[in-house]
């Protein structure tokens, strides 16, 4: 490559990224480019015209190039994206467990400790004794066929195989997190996994020049439309659709917990659905999370006790984060 230490590159799939990785370790400077941000910026896309393409928008700077993480902050969101991968595998399992049993008429809580037990003699064909049938009673349904036990039988083992998995990739994630991760589990509702995941997700925040940017990123700020003096909000921006969802998530914990539960509830109040209110919720968090990465330290309320790496228990003393929450860009 001669003299050159710069270079830019289109994000083809997931084919760019061992190429960006390669020069980016011998020292070049490369931007990646959304092909979707190219076509709206310069025109239909060609393969002869590509080269000549990119070359302008990286000369003009018309374009930004997408963030691609490096180092701990890439290792991270690799671990809690496939985490996420498997825990989509189990619900779709355990969808499928839930419907050979509703086809057979049973109508039983089968992941519950008790519902366990039941499907595991059912997967194992063997028959319930009479305390188990006098306490199930009419929410039993009929014998399993061959074909039923068979699928079943598979089923279990598939989900024990998974629920492993996601336990050994957890073990992975815990044993890797750094401090930024530990303050952010310190927000009520944030479990050291969500902290991780959000850490991984937002990357490094100093490329977001206000925590509205940081909440835009997540996907929880209005579209804003301008036509000469009048705006108008339609929708959410679009945002990191892993991030939107693990804010979400903890959004619906920290929306029965202290310092959020009066947040929310004043939402609530002025006529918002829930899942408005904790779309907004999540927004706030969002804002939250920013400023912890941002500065390296949790001011809030914790109440919880909560595990850091080597199973320490750790006490956090409390702060009255007050006002602080609802000055926070809305």
């Amino acid at each position: 490559m001669g003299e050159y230490k710069e270079g830019i590159i289109e994000a083809t799939g997931i084919y760019f990224y061992y190429i960006h990785e390669r020069l980016t370790e011998k020292g070049y400077k490369v931007t990646v480019i959304n092909p979707l941000h190219l076509t709206e910026m310069l025109g239909k896309k060609t393969d002869k015209l590509d080269a000549q393409r990119l070359l302008v928008a990286h000369m003009t700077g018309v374009i930004k190039g997408s963030y691609i993480p490096t180092g701990e902050i890439k290792e991270l969101r690799e671990l809690t994206r496939y985490r996420e991968s498997l825990v989509e595998k189990i619900t779709q399992v355990k969808n499928e467990i839930r419907k050979i049993l509703e086809i057979a008429g049973y109508k039983i809580q089968p992941f519950d400790k008790k519902g366990r037990q039941l499907l595991e003699k059912l997967a194992k064909g063997e028959g319930l004794n009479k305390e188990e049938k006098d306490e199930l009673k009419e929410r039993l349904g009929r014998n399993l066929n061959d074909a039923e036990k068979l699928a079943l039988k598979q089923l279990v083992e598939l989900l024990k195989s998974l629920e492993n998995m996601v336990k050994e990739v957890e073990d992975m994630i815990i044993s890797k997190i750094p401090q930024p991760v530990i303050e952010l589990s310190k927000i009520p509702g944030v479990g050291l996994i969500s902290a991780a995941t959000i850490y991984a997700e937002f990357g490094d925040v100093s490329r977001f020049s206000s925590s509205k940017a940081a909440r835009a990123y997540a996907g929880f700020a209005p579209k804003t439309k301008q036509s000469g003096e009048n705006e108008s909000h339609s929708g959410m921006i679009r945002g990191n659709k892993y991030l939107r969802r693990i804010l979400y998530l903890v959004a619906r914990v920290a929306r029965n917990l202290e310092p959020f539960n009066g947040y929310y509830e004043r939402l609530i109040a002025r006529g918002k659905s829930a899942t408005q209110a904790t779309c907004a919720l999540a927004g706030k968090l969002a804002s939250i999370c920013y400023h912890v990465i941002k500065d390296g330290v949790y001011k809030g309320v914790v109440k919880k006790r909560f595990r850091v790496p080597r199973g320490k228990e750790v006490n956090v003393k409390d702060f009255n984060v007050g006002d602080a929450l609802d000055s926070l860009s809305p």
